[in-house]
């Protein structure tokens, strides 16, 4: 039987939020991640100090949540898990969806897809819709830029794909990194393999988390990227586009 966990560390919950997918959200911030991206907006997850969590019991959270209920009806919205990495915290994950899943309220999650799939597929049949990363594509560089490979990550997008949930892969975009026509190539043709179905937003490449690695002390960790212009995010869209791969914004 599937563990369920009474409560959970949380970074933050964030009401009206209007980007983390269909209509107002509310968006859950969840602590823990097994990646150590070098661009990441979110390094609190990485930390195991508590105190700069909270610790939430879910009827906490559902009851935070029931305030914002009203705004889910007439908007189409919901509920957003993201991080961090949400599985990392599976037993927590999976009392939290089945709370609101009773409750009728939709889900969505945010996923760097590195996840042991036995463990929590229970949970995906829960969401309607999953935002997946696919950083780049070349193994090699994911280990560099992340600390892992993506074969793992791969293979749980094909999984999850073939369950039939509404699927958007996104790729943060970084000038010299990731954004190369190579690397687009190669995404485009993954997903027209094995997630014809799935659309894609590229996300240009931001430093607005630089200041939370100072507050945590994470100074050293501190790296620096250069964002597309508008050019570059254009022709990043047309080469997808043009191998018929779907392009969306939730921005």
């Amino acid at each position: 039987m599937e563990q369920v966990e009474d409560s959970g560390l949380v970074l933050q919950m964030q009401s009206f939020s209007v980007h983390d997918g269909e209509g107002i959200r509310t968006t859950i911030f969840l602590h823990g991640c097994p990646l150590r991206c070098k661009w990441c907006a979110n390094p609190d997850a990485w930390t195991m100090d508590e105190e700069k969590c909270m610790r939430l019991r879910v009827e906490d959270v559902i009851k935070k949540i029931g305030r914002d209920e009203i705004f889910y009806r007439y908007s189409n919205g919901g509920v957003t898990f993201s991080g961090g990495e949400p599985t990392v915290q599976h037993e927590f994950l999976r009392g939290l969806v089945r709370q609101l899943d009773r409750r009728g309220i939709d889900m969505w999650i945010e996923t760097c897809g590195y996840f042991d799939w036995n463990t929590v597929k229970d949970i995906f049949g829960h969401f309607s819709h999953v935002f997946y990363d696919i950083k780049c594509m070349d193994s090699s560089l994911h280990q560099e830029l992340t600390g892992k490979g993506n074969q793992i990550i791969l293979e749980n997008a094909g999984r999850i794909h073939d369950q039939g949930t509404g699927m958007t892969i996104r790729i943060p975009l970084m000038r010299g990194v990731n954004l190369t026509e190579e690397n687009l190539k190669a995404t485009a043709e993954f997903m027209k393999k094995y997630l014809p179905k799935a659309d894609i937003e590229l996300l240009p490449y931001h430093n607005l988390g630089h200041e939370k690695y100072k507050a945590h002390g994470l100074e050293a960790h501190i790296n620096h990227y250069e964002s597309p212009d508008q050019e570059e995010l254009k022709y990043a869209e047309a080469l997808l586009a043009g191998a018929g791969v779907k392009i969306i914004s939730y921005k």
